[in-house]
């Protein structure tokens, strides 16, 4: 054995990555971004449903709903939306609901627990700590549902914080921010999709709903100040490299991460997921805002654009899948 202090080399590799290592962190990464869209959505839903009935509120209230309801997150209407939201929100057999969200971020997180950082396992846990307590018996009440959906999303917070600025920039990292990335651009195509209607794109309130979920309403005011204007509001969420909730940052995020696979340095053209992620890139750089909101056919424009990139971003996910996350084979080393 070599002395005990025999000089050792430097060593900057990071550390061997399975690919069932790989697929923990990439859907550590999707979970985490589809909780936090869960969370904000509900938390604009009780906000309004504290507030007097304006027309705005109402319209939002409205448009809320059906944003829930076309996701999946519950299934019963208005004249049952505080039942609904408690379920969604408590519930453990609820589908795509809170509780089950979090139990799935924290079985993933269990097991990366030796490629994870104390403090990264410590913020993830207390994730399932905060919602480990049984359904509320008592009547439904607003704020303490609220101050719950705030923990939900400082705490995601904290963990994002953690991942950008303690994590190695190896392909474990890599493969986390890919799932956070693709999640995020699916969440907000989908808001999009359910908010941005003909008949809402004049709707102040539908407006207001749609920045304060995306976390871009501070954004957009130091811009145009109290001028809600639908096209102004697609260019920020949509098209918009310099915000870090638009689908254009995600793509471009995901090119990058794209080009730096393991399959794509050892290949001379590009691999199917580059190809991918770039042509959602440029069908997004390509797309004129202004005509997918004022023009005749925009509602067919606009609606025909978010399906498009809503399959591409599943293939994508798919495309990964079989390219790294592939169990069935011989375990390999990426």
């Amino acid at each position: 054995m070599r002395p005990a202090a025999h000089p050792l080399d430097v060593s900057r590799a990071t550390f061997e990555l399975s690919s069932r290592v790989a697929d923990n962190l990439f859907w550590l990464g999707r979970y985490t971004e589809r909780l936090e869209a869960a969370a904000r959505i509900v938390r604009a839903v009780l906000a309004r449903l504290s507030q007097e009935g304006d027309s705005a509120g109402i319209a939002a209230l409205n448009a809320l709903t059906d944003i829930l309801t076309s996701l999946g997150y519950m299934g019963e209407r208005r004249p049952t939306l505080e039942r609904a939201l408690l379920a969604m929100i408590y519930d453990p057999d609820a589908p795509n609901g809170l509780v089950w969200s979090i139990h799935q971020v924290r079985r993933v997180a269990w097991l990366l627990r030796d490629r994870i950082s104390l403090d990264t396992w410590l913020i993830l846990n207390q994730l399932d700590q905060q919602f480990s307590t049984h359904r509320p018996s008592e009547r439904f009440q607003v704020g303490t549902v609220q101050d719950r959906l705030n923990q939900v999303i400082t705490t995601l917070a904290d963990f994002g914080g953690l991942v950008m600025e303690s994590m190695t920039r190896g392909d474990g990292w890599r493969f986390l921010d890919i799932g956070r990335g693709l999640e995020r651009a699916l969440q907000m195509v989908e808001l999009l999709r359910n908010s941005l209607l003909p008949q809402s794109l004049s709707d102040v309130g539908v407006l207001e709903v749609v920045l304060e979920i995306a976390d871009s309403s501070i954004t957009y005011r130091s811009r145009y100040l109290t001028s809600l204007q639908p096209e102004l509001v697609l260019d920020l969420l949509l098209v918009d490299e310099a915000n870090p909730r638009s689908i254009a940052f995600q793509l471009v995020r995901l090119l990058e991460h794209m080009t730096n696979l393991p399959g794509a340095k050892i290949s001379i053209r590009r691999t199917p997921e580059e190809k991918l992620a770039l042509s959602m890139e440029m069908m997004v750089q390509l797309a004129e805002v202004r005509e997918l909101v004022q023009s005749e056919q925009a509602p067919e424009r606009l609606e025909t654009l978010l399906r498009r990139l809503r399959t591409n971003l599943s293939s994508l996910s798919d495309t990964l899948t079989r390219a790294y996350f592939s169990h069935a084979v011989q375990s390999r080393r990426l």
